[in-house]
């Protein structure tokens, strides 16, 4: 191994205390690789201070914050800590699998021009068992190692951010050039650094996953659940985006299925809308679904309980609050949840 460094693991937190402790334990086994463990709290009331000072000793070093810096503050703040020209921002929810660090420094010594590295991702709920793809998908990006020459990894962002952060290692020098995570964005503020550092760097795909992204109902990504800030944060980042790439022979396409996705997932945040009671947001979503892609009214014919809950939203919304309302304390009375379309 290199004496000196060349990578950071630098993990943002704010109250991780539940899953912490084995973020930490799969950081620390890994091997192969000289590293540097950073921890940059934002404020936490909890134990996670204290946890990683019991696990981690004089083998972490750990910042505080002096003020909130949020999601994409933070993160630049784990960046602008670290002292190494790679940095890997770890979450606080992950678990690293051993080999981790070793293949991205690898890969990274193989490929001087790699603003970043990524690997394939495993996904599991809170208690540590396997998510079905069903639920989250996969990357999928190439079932070998790979590498994309500047601008051409793109294409793989255009309709769905693929990468996992904690599955991504960054050259520090080109987070520096393109000035850091957007602080305007916070759901899809990794899609939108990865998006800037694929056009002007090369970028390397590792098809063996060695990370465990966790999915659960604490994480960020679910407080989104009804509300519609995701879903306008991803209009306005794509929207962006195919500005930028007009000249792509393939633009029409990728649009295209750019809008279905996002329609598709209007449509079922005006399902969630519905089941909580707000007819309201069910209509917005339900307008904006079709706007960006008509098509959707064949979804919605297809499914009759579907196309009857919809319709009855648009003639009588009322009503149809009043019946989601009453429909939803009665499943939940006999535990059984209200369907939701795929």
């Amino acid at each position: 191994m290199d004496e000196s460094p060349k990578i950071t693991v630098a993990i943002p937190t704010y109250q991780g205390s539940r899953h912490l402790a084995e973020a930490l334990r799969g950081i620390l086994l890994q091997d192969g690789v000289t590293f540097d463990l950073l921890l940059s709290d934002d404020q936490s009331n909890d134990d996670t201070l204290q946890i990683a000072r019991s696990l981690a000793g004089d083998r972490i070093r750990i910042q505080t914050n002096s003020e909130r810096l949020g999601l994409a503050g933070n993160w630049n703040r784990c960046v602008a800590l670290s002292r190494t020209p790679l940095v890997a921002i770890f979450h606080q929810d992950d678990r690293m699998e051993p080999g981790h660090l070793a293949a991205h420094v690898r890969a990274f010594d193989a490929n001087p021009g790699a603003g970043l590295v990524s690997n394939e991702a495993l996904v599991i709920d809170d208690q540590g068992q396997a998510v079905p793809e069903t639920i989250v998908e996969r990357s999928r990006i190439a079932p070998l190692d790979r590498a994309f020459e500047p601008g051409t990894f793109l294409s793989n962002l255009t309709v769905r951010n693929p990468l996992r952060c904690s599955a991504v290692t960054l050259r520090k020098k080109a987070h520096e050039e393109l000035g850091g995570f957007d602080p305007s964005f916070h759901y899809v503020v990794d899609w939108d650094f990865w998006l800037r550092v694929a056009n002007d760097w090369a970028v390397i795909w590792l098809a063996r996953p060695t990370v465990a992204m966790r999915w659960h109902s604490a994480s960020e990504t679910h407080r989104f659940k009804v509300g519609t800030e995701d879903l306008e944060e991803i209009e306005r980042l794509q929207a962006r985006l195919f500005e930028r790439i007009e000249p792509w022979a393939n633009r029409v396409p990728l649009k295209q299925a750019a809008d279905r996705r996002l329609a598709r997932a209007y449509l079922n945040r005006a399902h969630d809308s519905l089941g909580q009671g707000d007819p309201t947001a069910a209509r917005v979503c339900l307008s904006r679904a079709v706007a960006l892609d008509r098509g959707i009214l064949r979804t919605i014919a297809f499914d009759p309980r579907l196309a009857l809950s919809l319709a009855a939203l648009v003639t009588a919304p009322e009503l149809t609050r009043r019946w989601y309302l009453r429909h939803r304390s009665t499943t939940t009375k006999k535990d059984r949840s209200i369907p939701q379309p795929h």
